[in-house]
């Protein structure tokens, strides 16, 4: 009987930080106008001697992230046979190898590293720009390109005055691939004219369809967006898990707080597309308790969190909202929770779910309806101290060493000289608001203030 055939595992390419990767597209292009700028210049100059080792350095760091990714790559033959490119065209164009003039030509396949990295960029990032078709044809517009400028430059060379070197007939190549035509440089001879002719066709086609296929990969990117099917990659964000009618006036007093007016916002809930018509806020389809939902909108490195309740009239929305709490807590340990609290009577289980702070909005609402016709005017100065719109807000202050030991009444009359007026201390968990005169700050209190813009020590 025959053996039974077995699936071979999938490749999968080794990921090294993104920064990383960025960083190495750089130096690729950078060693490219090192070798266009060299081959312009005398063999025996100063200038192509440090470009040179210049490029040799550049060499060096693309061996050591060849490496870096072979080391980590679970399937190092296959990652080889995929990428010895790389490799090869790391080769330096110093001591013996200078010789070697097929080394020139081994060095342009850099072009193609360049298109490898973009790819994997635009995969880390979850750019939708067919990473195939723009490879391909950027292959091919720069095979044009330098084809184009060596038939150039072998029917010019000789013949037209304007030509100095090779480095003019790639500049010509350019400019004539993408039809600009500056006419600094233009064919003299029946075959250079050829040669403009067909560059010109093929300019056309290639490069309008490679920015044809960018701009549809970039409105599918948007789409995509809009609909919450992609993926982010952020730190020190805003999450907001969940939507009801509290959630667009949430973000937008969030967004009149002078300290956080450039800090990136995260929805993620189960809406068909986003909610909020802000490029700065980002949205994510999915369930706010499920892992991979969190994850699309990295939440495990976000900074803070609201947690909405489902229904802000049914108390069972405190169970999802404990759930959705647990799976983020999961993710992070540091990040400062906000939850919507429906029934007062769940505020415990969201406190040991892991919520930070537990807010009872209807509770909220009702008491300062009572304390609006108790004393007049409560509920408005309440409002202002609440909202970051307009007037003095609370703020949360930390204290320095020097405030430990002092009295309540000498740590109010420091922060007045400094335009805040303190109403009370955090201790641990505790609060103590308008606490006596005689009470000691301990090491670890916070302070809360009333200012009109955020304080500092």
């Amino acid at each position: 009987m025959p053996r039974p055939r077995t699936l071979s595992p999938l490749y999968v390419e080794p990921r090294l930080p993104g920064w990383w990767d960025g960083s190495v597209v750089f130096l690729t292009v950078a060693s490219l106008v090192i070798l266009v700028v060299e081959m312009a210049l005398p063999e025996d100059s100063f200038e192509s001697f440090v470009l040179r080792w210049t490029d040799a350095g550049l060499c060096a760091v693309f061996v050591l992230d060849f490496v870096a990714r072979l080391v980590r790559a679970e399937r190092r033959w296959a990652f080889v046979r995929r990428n010895w490119l790389d490799l090869l065209g790391a080769i330096p164009l110093v001591g013996p190898l200078r010789s070697l003039r097929i080394v020139r030509l081994v060095r342009i396949l850099r072009f193609t590293r360049i298109a490898v990295l973009s790819r994997r960029l635009m995969r880390r990032f979850d750019v939708t720009v067919p990473s195939e078709t723009f490879g391909s044809l950027g292959v091919v517009a720069i095979v044009i390109w330098l084809t184009a400028a060596a038939a150039f430059y072998g029917f010019e060379d000789g013949y037209n005055n304007g030509l100095d070197g090779f480095d003019d007939a790639l500049w010509w190549s350019m400019t004539t691939l993408s039809t600009v035509g500056y006419g600094d440089l233009y064919p003299r001879t029946d075959g250079g004219r050829v040669v403009a002719l067909i560059t010109m066709v093929l300019g056309v086609g290639v490069l309008g369809t490679l920015a044809a296929t960018l701009a549809a990969g970039l409105m599918e990117l948007r789409e995509r967006g809009k609909k919450g099917l992609r993926s982010y990659r952020m730190s020190q964000h805003l999450l907001v898990l969940g939507w009801n009618d509290k959630a667009g006036a949430a973000i937008d007093d969030f967004r009149h707080d002078a300290r956080h007016e450039d800090t990136r916002i995260v929805i993620v809930a189960e809406l068909s597309e986003s909610p909020v018509d802000d490029p700065n806020v980002r949205f994510v389809r999915g369930a706010p308790g499920k892992t991979d939902s969190l994850q699309r909108a990295s939440a495990g490195e976000a900074s803070a969190a609201i947690v909405l309740a489902r229904n802000p009239r049914d108390p069972r929305s405190d169970h999802e909202t404990a759930l959705v709490v647990l799976a983020l807590r999961e993710l992070s340990a540091t990040v400062k929770i906000s939850a919507e609290l429906v029934d007062p009577d769940h505020r415990e289980f969201l406190r040991r779910a892991g919520c930070d702070a537990v807010v009872d909005t209807q509770a909220v609402a009702s008491t300062l309806l009572v304390r609006s016709v108790q004393d007049v005017g409560v509920s408005d100065v309440v409002e202002e101290l609440l909202s970051n719109k307009t007037g003095s807000q609370i703020y949360r202050l930390a204290l320095r060493d020097t405030h430990v030991g002092m009295t309540f009444k000498d740590l109010t009359i420091a922060l007045l000289e400094r335009g805040c007026t303190l109403i009370g201390l955090a201790r641990g968990r505790a609060h103590l608001i308008n606490p006596d005169f005689d009470l000691r700050v301990e090491a670890g209190d916070e302070a809360f203030v009333v200012a009109k813009t955020p304080p500092s020590l």
